[in-house]
């Protein structure tokens, strides 16, 4: 009797573990979501369209759990190794051939901009006549006024122009001339004056230089001889007026036409 009680109940523990491994019918198992990744689409591979390893890009373990490279390693990444070492990896021979980055880059180039200011040396009609008699030279003047806008620019802008300003200080004496000034002038022994006109006046020395056409700016040049050549009225670019400058201190307006001379100049200067 005793023998048949512990039979039993052996069979109804086996019983027991037998039900809970058999899954029960039409139950379901819902995935896990912890700690996994849902596999790249076959038409759209992961990583595609990237090299391996970016700086910044996310790499994979070899569980297939996502990792993102530390900071250090990323920066490493995006650092051309010249540059953190100063020293070249040597390469298999079979590897191609780079353009290595010196570890100090040359310094660039001076600009334009970088050049040393370069001033016209401006001077009083008076100063000018008073140095040719000793050293001969053309005379370039600058007829300006102190309402003139125009006038100014070209002070702020063209006149500024190291090339321009340098021209002038090797070939001409420059003269500043205000065609409203008092002060007397005289020129070939004859005193020229300011004259009164309405609200306000003119030079007569100004009105003679531009044959009695009072428009302003208008830049002078005169020979050597203290002969004028020719009077030039309107604002001028500084590249204009370096080609005016060049054209009458080379006395090319004798022999060349103005257009063939320009035409020349601006060749040689591309």
């Amino acid at each position: 009797m005793r023998n048949i009680l512990i039979l039993n109940i052996f069979a109804f523990f086996v019983g027991a573990l037998a039900a809970q491994t058999t899954p029960r019918s039409g139950a379901q198992v819902a995935p896990s979501t912890r700690n996994t990744q849902s596999a790249p689409s076959k038409a759209q591979p992961e990583n595609a369209g990237r090299s391996a390893l970016q700086p910044g890009a996310t790499a994979r373990s070899n569980n297939g759990s996502a990792t993102r490279p530390s900071a250090a390693e990323s920066a490493a990444d995006a650092t051309p190794s010249n540059n953190r070492t100063g020293v070249t990896t040597p390469k298999s021979p079979n590897a191609p051939s780079t353009k290595t980055v010196p570890a100090k880059m040359p310094d660039a180039p001076q600009s334009k901009q970088d050049e040393p200011m370069v001033k016209v040396q401006w001077m009083t009609m008076e100063e000018a006549l008073e140095k040719s008699k000793t050293d001969k030279r053309k005379i370039f003047i600058d007829v300006f006024t102190d309402w003139c806008g125009w006038c100014k620019r070209m002070d702020e802008s063209t006149f500024v122009d190291p090339s321009v300003a340098q021209y002038l200080n090797d070939n001409f004496y420059a003269v500043k001339l205000n065609a409203e000034q008092q002060q007397e002038i005289v020129f070939n022994n004859k005193t020229y004056s300011f004259r009164k006109n309405g609200a306000r006046g003119y030079h007569e020395f100004a009105a003679e230089l531009l044959n009695n056409r009072l428009s302003f700016p208008t830049v002078v040049f005169m020979d050597e001889t203290l002969n004028v050549i020719q009077p030039i009225p309107g604002y001028l670019e500084a590249p204009k007026l370096e080609t005016i400058l060049n054209y009458f201190g080379t006395d090319s307006h004798k022999t060349t036409p103005w257009e063939t001379y320009e035409r020349k100049f601006g060749n040689n200067q591309k």
